[in-house]
């Protein structure tokens, strides 16, 4: 017994110097997006601040492709050492096993929570064109009109895809899904009048709206954003079961010992809380800073996979 608990010990301390001691090498942090897009945009400078208080380099390694599966495979079969992390958003979290009767790695084990960065807001947006002002009035309008307006999303089982869902299910509504590849030609054909609805991130959108081409009816979150102070929240709009968001976090692969999570979650919380990047990189987003501990986040991931399934199950997707 007593060699037993000294192996233990040791092995314990052995932990806590390779903690007090990470990183000794670059770190990479892999993305499972294409560069650009605010996800990336947040884990760049992210990797900029890592690299100055960890003294290495951390390098951003994108791998897009089949709804996060690319990163995800990637990271899964790496090794828990601290070296490789994730910055994944909720396909990856809590969505894929809903969405895919088969994936090439164990979705509910394959990683370790860190921290839970941000939850990413989106607005519900029309056009100018469309005679609704805010949300009340568009619910009403799409019941006077049931299967007549057409709703974009950046592609079946996303975020915009499953939002509208949400909202057709909430308010007894009847819309016609219309998936497109990206946020881009989604705005492009709503400007052209062949859809009317859609859900997108202010960031994108924000040009469009000030320009008078787009109207935002409301947005995700608990506050208003500061770019458009005037434009309500889905909850002041009389809607408080509805949400339209995703999360933005960061994961290792499962075997990494849990000093290094709590160091590293420990430096990103700080980082991300610093005035000066919640103000560029988080707010500026219109983006809800979340920084939770690996607890939180862990205990938030086996929350939000209830509420993925029947979100998934109403809006029927499936990409398999």
């Amino acid at each position: 017994m007593k060699i037993l608990l000294a192996v233990l010990s040791l092995a314990l301390s052995c932990f806590s110097a390779s903690a007090q001691n990470y990183p000794t090498k670059p770190v990479r942090i892999v993305v499972p997006l294409s560069p650009g897009g605010p996800v990336d945009v947040i884990t760049r400078a992210l990797a900029v601040k890592l690299t100055e208080v960890w003294g290495q380099p951390v390098v951003i390694d994108n791998k897009p492709g089949a709804n996060e599966i690319v990163g995800a495979e990637n990271v899964a079969a790496s090794k828990g050492d601290g070296y490789t992390l994730f910055m994944a958003t909720d396909p990856s979290i809590s969505q894929n096993q809903y969405l895919y009767s088969k994936l090439p790695y164990d979705p509910i084990n394959a990683f370790a929570p860190v921290t839970r960065v941000a939850l990413a807001n989106m607005a519900l947006f029309v056009p100018t064109s469309l005679p609704v002002n805010n949300m009340k009035e568009f619910v009403a309008y799409a019941k006077q009109n049931p299967g007549k307006i057409a709703y974009g999303s950046t592609g079946i089982g996303n975020a915009t895809h499953l939002s509208m869902a949400w909202l057709e299910n909430r308010t007894g509504i009847e819309l016609n899904h219309v998936p497109y590849k990206g946020l881009a030609p989604v705005i492009q054909d709503m400007l052209g009048g062949q859809v009317q609805a859609a859900f997108g991130a202010l960031s994108v959108l924000e040009p469009h709206i000030k320009a008078g081409k787009l109207k935002a009816l409301a947005i995700s979150g608990s506050d208003r954003p500061k770019m458009l102070p005037n434009l309500p929240t889905i909850i002041e709009s009389g809607y408080e079961n509805i949400d339209a968001n995703f999360n933005i976090a960061l994961l290792a692969p499962r075997d990494t010992p849990k000093e290094l999570v709590n160091k590293i979650a420990n430096d990103v919380r700080k980082i991300i809380r610093e005035p000066a990047f919640r103000e560029k990189y988080i707010d500026a987003y219109a983006f809800d800073l979340v920084a939770s501990t690996p607890e939180e986040f862990g205990a938030y991931i086996v929350r939000d996979r209830i509420r993925q399934e029947q979100r998934i199950k109403i809006s029927g997707a499936k990409l398999d």
